[in-house]
């Protein structure tokens, strides 16, 4: 058999060997219809984890305490509605005792799929990331309850007490390696203070005296993360090659609608701490900031200013430390506010309040096409009631119909 013959058998036998790691880095798909049209989106199965975590509870912006744990966070359950619904999941998370294994903190989180990307790690692999985010209720265990910390206000909320769960926000990235096939997470989540999960506005609102002002609660992981509730960079700059998205819930189970590729600028207004005590004033951990911008089509976003209720906050959290494991050494906000937005495939105009994340850092990322996406993400749902009542919803279990990505320097 001729060499030429040979070569081209081999080559034939390599494209047909399974690639099971480079199918699943391939991009989602949200891009390559025109604005407003119907697209569904490619996404890959998720697996489950049992990772460390860490759990720090703020009182006066200042970290009280700050906890190793481990976690055990479930594979997604694609959410179901006359059909899979596109793009929204349900997320099981508990959280623990590392050495007995003792389940603290348990809940299932909605999860709505952000956006994804590729990262460059330390070794020069090519890595594979999809953003969800998380919103959803979490519950005290017994064993927790009944333990030496059950009573203390700073382990667990005392709006407990009152609901009987303790809603929470944040994300979770999943993370792939295209060339060895192993999957790495990073997540987190908070309970904020009065002023922002128990507001009068919100179902869950405050009584007089209220109940955890000065106290806010989050949940990350994996561990090896500094809290840092100073130096933390929010994302702040101009905004690009990214986009914003409308879930059109009328069309369950098909709500993605295609990327519109939108441009913006995030300003940063004044530094200060939003959960302290009257009278006082605690560190800077919130990040006042100015979010606007304006998509391809024509949808427009722009934060209320106030004297709104909910100005836009970046809150400072810290960053995770190893630059070697995923997500690398990465700066963590949590974010939420209202924003004034515009939806151009319908032409309302509705204020809204966002959730979300800004990391800043990690492994260099870019698009699918290779073009850098800078080193700040900003990623952030709307907080809306259900799908036949989209009224806003602070401090409860939502869905979104408004998700915003902004790439910035």
């Amino acid at each position: 058999m001729s060499r030429s013959r040979l070569a081209a058998l081999a080559l034939l036998a390599v494209l047909a060997a399974p690639r099971p790691s480079l199918a699943q880095c391939q991009p989602d798909g949200l891009d390559v219809n025109p604005c407003c049209t119907p697209t569904p989106v490619v996404l890959p199965v998720f697996p489950g984890f049992n990772d460390t975590s860490q759990f720090i509870c703020f009182r006066d912006c200042t970290a009280q305490i700050n906890a190793n744990l481990c976690v055990t966070i479930d594979p997604p359950q694609q959410v179901i509605s006359g059909g899979p619904v596109c793009g929204i999941y349900l997320v099981r998370f508990r959280v623990k005792l590392c050495g007995s294994g003792q389940v603290l903190w348990n809940g299932k989180l909605r999860a709505h799929y952000s956006r994804n990307w590729l990262e460059t790690d330390t070794s020069g692999n090519p890595v594979g990331v999809w953003r969800f985010l998380l919103n959803g209720d979490i519950r005290p265990t017994a064993a927790l309850l009944t333990s030496a910390q059950g009573g203390n206000p700073s382990v667990v909320p005392k709006c407990f007490a009152a609901f009987g769960q303790v809603y929470v926000y944040g994300h979770i990235d999943y993370a792939f390696d295209c060339n060895s096939g192993g999957w790495s997470a990073a997540w987190a989540f908070t309970h904020e203070c009065d002023s922002i999960h128990h507001p009068p506005s919100s179902p869950r609102m405050a009584p007089a005296g209220g109940f955890h002002p000065t106290r806010s609660f989050v949940f990350l992981g994996p561990s090896g993360f500094v809290v840092d509730p100073i130096n933390t960079p929010p994302a702040i700059g101009g905004a690009f090659a990214e986009a914003v998205r409308w879930n059109d819930w009328s069309t369950l189970p098909g709500i993605c609608r295609g990327e519109e590729f939108a441009q913006g600028q995030t300003t940063l207004l004044g530094d200060y701490c939003e959960c302290t005590t009257p009278g006082t004033t605690g560190p800077a951990q919130f990040a006042f900031t100015d979010v606007r911008g304006m998509g391809a089509c024509g949808t427009m976003f722009q934060t209320l200013l106030p004297p709104v209720s909910h100005p836009f906050l970046q809150k400072r959290i810290g960053h995770w430390s190893n630059p070697a494991v995923f997500p690398g050494f990465e700066f963590l906000c949590l974010d939420t506010g209202e924003i004034e937005y515009t939806n151009a495939c319908t032409g309302a105009t509705t204020n809204e309040f966002f959730q979300g994340t800004s990391t800043a850092g990690g492994f260099p990322a870019t698009d699918y096409g290779g073009n850098p996406l800078g080193r700040s993400f900003l990623d952030l749902g709307s907080a809306n009631r259900n799908p036949g009542n989209l009224s806003v919803r602070i401090g409860v279990p939502s869905i979104s119909r408004y998700v915003v990505n902004l790439s910035l320097p």
